[in-house]
């Protein structure tokens, strides 16, 4: 729903103020809703960035085309969220936790962005199945991460284009990333996603994009500067960011 999400004056507050957020992200099966994946990282990418991209007092307002609204008097930021996965991969996830009958470690699936979209009968047949497919060879990890990213700054890039969408001083895009793959080096991934990005002319529509996953923020822009920074645990006491 649309409101303020928090206020802080000071960094010790927003730290504060974090900290009691609530930030749970239910399993797929347990209801799940954008607005849990939304805090999330909104949360985790206040608590990465480096204090000096802050100014105070702060408010931060869940809003609707774009997502939030970051008000600072250094700047007024409209923030978009989107998450990075194969719509056949959440819905085998979804029937993996609801139906409790698959194997409790399968191989990790390989997708294609954009794929068509297979019935629940398909997807249970794959789930018991199993079957290891043909695997990653060298660095198709790393790519196959780039083109998928890619794929959905892309898809926000039409919407935040598109009538009805509010524009602000400064436009962050925060990709939530849960695209199957194997480990990846960020570094030789991010170095793949930076061209992409400059030919679709991302950062005529974005200022900044983050990609977030489980242990990681990566910002890109245009100069390009990637940032590799490890998410801070939002709880008392501990600091904002840890740079890499």
């Amino acid at each position: 729903m649309p409101g303020i999400v928090l206020r802080a004056d000071t960094a010790a507050e927003l730290s504060a103020r974090l900290a009691e957020l609530d930030i749970s992200v239910p399993a797929r099966s347990e209801g799940r809703q954008t607005c849990h994946t939304e805090r999330y990282c909104i949360a985790h990418l206040l608590a990465t960035l480096p204090i000096e991209r802050l100014s105070f007092p702060l408010i931060l307002t869940h809003t609707d085309r774009p997502d939030f609204h970051l008000e600072m008097p250094c700047a007024d930021v409209g923030i978009e969220h989107t998450e990075a996965v194969p719509q056949n991969v959440a819905h085998a996830d979804f029937l993996r936790g609801k139906e409790g009958s698959a194997p409790r470690v399968y191989f990790i699936p390989r997708a294609l962005p954009g794929e068509s979209r297979k019935g629940a009968e398909e997807l249970r047949r794959e789930i018991m199945a199993d079957e290891p497919g043909s695997g990653w060879k060298g660095d198709a990890p790393e790519r196959e991460w780039a083109e998928a990213m890619a794929y959905y700054v892309k898809e926000k890039m039409l919407k935040a284009t598109a009538d009805g969408f509010v524009r602000y001083q400064a436009n962050w895009l925060i990709v939530y990333n849960n695209w199957p793959l194997p480990a990846i080096d960020r570094a030789k991934a991010g170095a793949y996603l930076v061209p992409f990005l400059a030919q679709m002319c991302a950062f005529s529509v974005f200022d900044a994009v983050f990609v977030h996953d489980e242990s990681h923020v990566c910002e890109f822009r245009e100069a390009p500067v990637i940032h590799a920074v490890i998410h801070a645990v939002v709880k008392p006491g501990f600091g904002l960011h840890t740079v890499l």
